[in-house]
């Protein structure tokens, strides 16, 4: 069965302790994920937005207002997302 949602992808690439850290947010308005790529893989948990709240979830990507709705940002806190998936992952691993 094909999801009727359709998900966005943005981009993130950040240096973290000495290692590039290569990943990316799977989103849309009222969920999103953070997945880790490079140098491991490793995925979060998604979060949720009630349907009734008049908000969604943004990245740079998201360039058209929306009337009564409000933005979040989700940049910021899936860097902080990426980095504790790599600190949680990769010094577990041997």
């Amino acid at each position: 069965m094909k999801s009727i949602i359709q998900w966005k992808h943005y981009p993130l690439k950040i240096e973290h302790d000495g290692e590039t850290l290569i990943g990316e947010i799977m989103y849309w308005s009222k969920d999103y994920s953070v997945l880790l790529k490079s140098p491991i893989a490793a995925q979060s948990n998604n979060l949720h937005m009630m349907y009734m709240i008049p908000a969604r979830f943004v990245t740079p990507l998201d360039t058209t207002p929306m009337k009564n709705v409000k933005d979040i940002d989700v940049v910021d806190e899936s860097i902080r997302k990426l980095k504790q998936l790599f600190e949680e992952n990769y010094y577990t691993t041997d």
